[in-house]
């Protein structure tokens, strides 16, 4: 017995633990309303799912019938949180893959991320910080600043003055990733296997790649060490600042750093001369990027314009 269906009950059976399950029926779902119907149907994955009693509603699949596949893909990730979130904010920098188009919408995916309301983080908060943060801080913004797929960040003020960002994690994000990233796994090994278009893009190896990525970054403890080591060995290049990292108020969950205001990579009109040289700018990125890479060997792996 061969063929689509088999495999994906398989896929399935390996799942072992019921919110697996439960997850994978939600992905589908989400799938099947972003006009993706078709891909869920050829993986034998709905009718497979509906045999272990997780039924799937295909009503509502053409309303977004008129949307761009771009666009559609990106809605459906952003829907599917996190873990898609950063696999589009991968995607993003595979040009040699994707075109213009597609590029644009997985750019949206850098700083165009739904935040998570305060109240929902307040309970996280309070435990790494040791209270409510508008005591731990002189000021602290409620509305977010800006929302990626790992954290949010939000502006807040030191006691002594000083303008900071806090950066906070999702809350329960490691367990919805770990559930994600099991899924994903298993998916992309049928979807290699059945869908011969996809070989190309080597769903496998874009799913480990990703699992490495987002392990790494759910530390935001490691992602400060990481931060005063780069900036420790850019001492030397004068014009590149790191911000500086607050100890007493960062942990695994939330770090907090000096708030330091410019002017994002993308937005080339706002560089005008004569307050700025292009070419100056242009020439100080490039050293800093090259002495990273070849003499020091510890770099900046996700530097989009945002």
């Amino acid at each position: 017995m061969t063929g689509p269906p088999y495999h994906a009950a398989m896929m399935i059976e390996t799942l072992g633990a019921a919110r697996d399950l439960g997850r994978l029926r939600h992905i589908l779902a989400v799938l099947i309303r972003h006009g993706f119907g078709d891909s869920v149907r050829r993986l034998g994955l709905a009718d497979s799912l509906q045999r272990a009693g997780h039924a799937l509603h295909w009503d509502h699949v053409g309303d977004l019938a008129q949307i761009e596949p771009a666009v559609q893909v990106r809605l459906a990730m952003e829907e599917l949180g996190p873990t898609f979130v950063k696999l589009g904010q991968i995607l993003a920098g595979r040009a040699d893959l994707f075109g213009p188009e597609w590029i644009a919408e997985f750019e949206k995916l850098h700083s165009h991320v739904p935040a998570v309301p305060i109240e929902r983080l307040r309970p996280q908060l309070r435990e790494d910080l040791g209270a409510e943060p508008e005591a731990v801080f002189a000021r602290f913004d409620t509305e977010p600043l800006a929302a990626a797929s790992i954290a949010q960040v939000h502006r807040a003020r030191l006691h002594d003055g000083t303008e900071v960002v806090v950066k906070i994690r999702r809350p329960d994000i490691a367990e919805t990733i770990a559930a994600d990233l099991r899924l994903l796994a298993r998916l992309a090994a049928v979807a290699e296997e059945q869908l011969p278009w996809l070989q190309p893009y080597r769903p496998q190896q874009l799913v480990k790649e990703l699992a490495r990525s987002l392990q790494r970054e759910l530390d935001l403890a490691s992602e400060c060490r990481s931060a005063e080591r780069i900036a420790k060995n850019l001492a030397a290049l004068p014009w590149i600042v790191v911000p500086r990292v607050h100890w007493a108020y960062t942990r695994e969950r939330v770090n907090v750093q000096d708030f330091i205001d410019g002017i994002a990579g993308h937005h080339l009109d706002r560089l005008r001369p004569p307050e700025y040289d292009r070419r100056l700018l242009a020439r100080r990125g490039a050293q800093a990027v090259l002495k990273m890479i070849v003499e020091d060997g510890l770099f900046h792996a996700d530097p989009h314009p945002g």
